[in-house]
């Protein structure tokens, strides 16, 4: 009996339906707080188009892949129907799910080799489909009846979806022009500087040389510091990069623009309350070559601010099924359908998927080189007549942790955790970001990376200011290094993300360098993310608008003082029926202490930095009067926020 194309394919689409169901609601419960219904139908419609090409594709290749095991099969003497390959799938599917559930929670203490498991799976799907093979046609039609309806309500959605994407990708306008404010600045074109703002993702300040870190990881940035501003004591917002971003574009603490999770873009005020938009208003280039897709000015709901953004995956050197996908997506939806990359999130099952097929890497695909070249190149061509803004976002240190020769193996020999697979079943082996069943010895050899992915960090980034000296586009020209947010090795704490504030990954780097500096200053001074906004605002000779909650550090950088405030982070989620409460974490900085407070568990931990620059001692019950003050300072500080949600939800 041949086995039938359609009789695969009509469980094949319900079960791909069924997850992208779940996983509708799943992006619902983030995007809900910030649009409309009628603003997600599209991205559904879209996701189930090509959602069902793909099962169609699937489909195809299991059936090929089957009409040849059958062939092989009745070449042994072995009957094979639909039936037993349909039954194959059925409790490779439920195996896999009953896995997935075990390991997220009962099991969660357990690392489970990838491999392996697909490896299980396979003969446990083989071996049970043998063991009841004479029940297989009576199974499966039993199955046909149950998912029938099903196939029948997708089907329509499918049908249904079409012209909605027909309409939102060739007839609706794009909804991303930025809007215009008068330029409320009077200072000349000659007198204001370009000002190049280069970020690189999760670099950690603890883990610079130029910031004591006994290994020398950075040594042109300490040499080029020398004759710059260099700050000692800047605080991220966040310890992930969207949030943390959001508020360096915005001026404004997380509780303010309120870009929590992934999909809140369009929240609040921020496509008409950003720093570059301020600055494009006023006359000024702006240029965001972004490596990092959580980063993007789309992420945060401010392309409309640039002249030039392209996406990150023109600086990416890997050819895959993503960078595929993303031009034509971007090219017929961006800025029509809100989530028109849908199928390319990183939480999506398809990443999940390739990822154990795809080919092996021992150096990074998103190299700084490749942004910063571009830049050059991009100054050389265009000849702007007219100051710039640039924001240069390069990836690198962020894992995976994968410089080149010669730095692979700088402060670690071996060739352990030196591919990207290797890397990643370490970081898989977590529950959030936390350690499971990972030694210590597996922590340090990462840390090992990380640092000769700073050193060669480092490398580029004398290389970049080099050929800006070549080119002489350093005239009159200010460059701000920073990152968006640290990386962690301790704690029991890998990475970054979750819910933990410790200094690994708030404690940021920050070095100004002015047009033509030959003498350098350390500044002490405590200081947040947000005050870089104003800090570039000032710097512009553009006066600073009252939304943002930052404030300028050039009264700093001229020797000045600024009176002693309290710095913020926080990772925030909403949860609850109407997304009103707010969950995660704060910490607050003030004077010597810290204190890190966990919403939703209600507890805290107090740090007195200078006598335990570790936090490892925790003072919540030994200083009750700290305690309570910068618990105070947290509560006041949300509530405002909380209340400022409500009105404007």
């Amino acid at each position: 009996m041949k086995i039938r194309y359609w009789r695969l394919f009509q469980p094949t689409f319900v079960i791909f339906f069924l997850y992208l169901t779940g996983d509708a609601f799943y992006r619902w419960d983030g995007f809900r707080h910030n649009a409309s219904f009628s603003k997600f139908v599209p991205s559904i419609a879209l996701i189930t188009i090509i959602w069902a090409i793909a099962s169609i594709f699937v489909t195809l290749l299991i059936w090929l892949l089957t009409r040849l095991l059958e062939r092989l099969c009745l070449s042994a003497g072995i009957k094979l129907y639909a039936e037993h390959v349909l039954m194959i799938m059925a409790i490779a599917f439920l195996s896999a799910m009953a896995i997935w559930f075990l390991r997220n929670s009962i099991w969660s203490v357990i690392y489970l080799h990838r491999e392996l498991l697909f490896l299980s799976i396979i003969i446990l799907s083989l071996s049970l489909t043998w063991l009841f093979r004479n029940s297989a046609e009576r199974w499966m039609n039993v199955l046909y009846e149950r998912i029938t309806p099903l196939s029948w309500i997708f089907g329509i959605w499918f049908l249904v979806s079409v012209p909605i994407v027909g309409y939102h990708g060739w007839f609706k306008q794009a909804n991303d022009v930025a809007p215009q404010i008068m330029p409320s600045s009077s200072i000349t074109d000659k007198e204001r500087p370009n000002i190049i703002l280069v970020i690189f993702d999760a670099l950690a300040a603890r883990n610079m040389s130029v910031y004591d870190y006994p290994r020398e990881t950075t040594p042109f940035i300490s040499k080029w510091a020398e004759k710059a501003s260099l700050f000692v004591n800047v605080k991220s917002d966040s310890n992930w990069t969207t949030p943390a971003m959001a508020s360096l574009m915005t001026g404004k603490r997380i509780w303010t623009h309120q870009l929590f999770q992934p999909g809140d873009a369009g929240l609040t005020k921020n496509q008409f309350e950003n720093v570059p938009l301020v600055m494009k208003n006023n006359d000024y280039y702006n240029i965001a070559f972004v490596a990092n897709p959580k980063a993007s000015p789309k992420s945060i709901g401010i392309n409309g601010s640039f002249h030039v953004a392209p996406t990150y995956r023109e600086f990416n050197m890997s050819v895959n099924l993503y960078g595929f996908l993303e031009k034509p997506l971007s090219r017929l939806f961006k800025n029509k359908i809100r989530l028109h990359n849908w199928i390319l999130q990183e939480d999506f099952i398809l990443r999940r998927l390739t990822d154990i097929v795809t080919r092996d890497f021992s150096e990074t695909v998103l190299p700084p080189e490749n942004v910063f070249e571009r830049f050059i190149f991009f100054l050389e061509k265009n000849k702007l007549q007219k100051p710039y803004f640039a924001w240069l976002h390069v990836l690198p240190p962020h894992d995976p942790y994968l410089p080149p020769e010669p730095y692979m193996g700088m402060f670690n020999s071996s060739n352990e955790m030196s591919t990207l697979k290797s890397q990643w079943r370490i970081f898989q082996n977590r529950k959030g970001v936390s350690f499971i069943s990972t030694t210590k010895k597996d922590v340090e050899t990462l840390r090992d990376r990380y640092d000769e992915f700073v050193r060669y960090c480092d490398n580029q980034f004398e290389n970049f200011i080099a050929r800006l000296n070549t080119t002489g586009s350093l005239k009159n020209t200010i460059i701000i290094f920073s990152t968006d947010h640290g990386e962690s090795f301790e704690h029991n704490y890998l990475g970054h993300g979750d819910f933990h504030l410790y200094e690994q990954v708030t404690h940021i780097p920050l070095i100004i360098k002015e047009p033509e500096q030959n003498q350098g200053r350390i500044i002490y001074d405590l200081a947040e993310q947000i005050d870089i906004s104003a800090t570039i605002l000032d710097l512009a000779h553009i006066p600073i608008p009252d939304w943002i909650e930052g404030r300028s550090t050039v009264p700093l950088l001229k020797d000045k003082e600024l009176s002693a405030r309290p710095a913020f982070s926080m990772n925030l989620e909403r949860y609850g029926a109407s997304g009103r409460k707010t969950a995660g974490s704060v910490a607050v900085w003030h004077g010597e202490y810290k204190l890190i407070h966990y919403l939703k568990e209600d507890k805290s931990l107090l740090f007195d930095l200078a006598e335990d620059p570790d936090e490892l001692n925790d003072l919540s019950d030994k200083k009750p009067e700290v305690y309570q003050h910068l618990i105070e300072l947290i509560q006041e500080h949300l509530d405002i926020a909380n209340q400022s949600r409500i009105k404007t939800g």
